[in-house]
């Protein structure tokens, strides 16, 4: 029992190591990382900016509370391809695994489950310019049918009763105020499981 316990000690203790490891490593070179917080703001538009600075501002104090991290924002990871509601406005989509942490190599993504993926819908109240929505997934990709957008969602196996390695896929539509998706598993016909 004794040998058999020790490589899982090991195990943990290397895990362990490794973790605290990469934290110094990212908080020792974060001052030499590039953030591209300006030039994501630059390009969100008037209209959406005050929302993703909002977001940013979340992102950093959540980064910061854990252990005095700072948040580092990767080139990329914001989409501005679909008018879900179809009011004419394009709604933004933003892959959270733009955002890393120098304290946290998993506080935005790298969870099994995927990362946050987060859309902006637009309201017509100026009080509060857009709905936020966030989804856990693996990656997105947004189509459309017709006039009607289609955003497609990667997600772990666990979301559709399979298993966590194995990947399966959400369509998500707008549909009174809120997306939704025809869900469940289709068995052959004639066969209960």
């Amino acid at each position: 029992m004794k040998s058999a316990r020790l490589p899982l000690l090991k195990t943990a203790f290397l895990g362990a190591l490794m973790a605290t490891s990469a934290s110094a490593a990212l908080a020792q070179d974060a001052e030499q990382l590039p953030s591209y917080k300006r030039e994501m703001v630059a390009t969100a538009g008037k209209r959406f900016a005050p929302t993703l600075k909002q977001l940013i501002r979340d992102r950093e104090n959540l980064c910061a509370e854990f252990e005095g991290g700072e948040l580092i924002i990767n080139r990329g990871g914001i989409q501005y391809v679909a008018d879900f509601n179809g009011d004419g406005i394009t709604d933004p989509i933003i892959d959270g695994g733009v955002f890393s942490c120098t304290t946290s190599a998993t506080m935005f993504h790298g969870f099994s489950g995927g990362r946050t993926i987060d859309v902006f819908v637009s309201t017509p109240n100026p009080e509060k310019p857009y709905q936020h929505f966030s989804f856990m997934g693996l990656g997105n990709v947004t189509t459309s049918l017709g006039n009607k957008a289609i955003l497609l969602m990667v997600q772990d196996g666990t979301s559709c009763g399979a298993t966590g390695n194995e990947l399966c896929f959400a369509a998500y539509s707008w549909i009174d105020g809120h997306f939704s998706a025809a869900g469940g598993t289709v068995q052959p016909v004639g066969e209960n499981k």
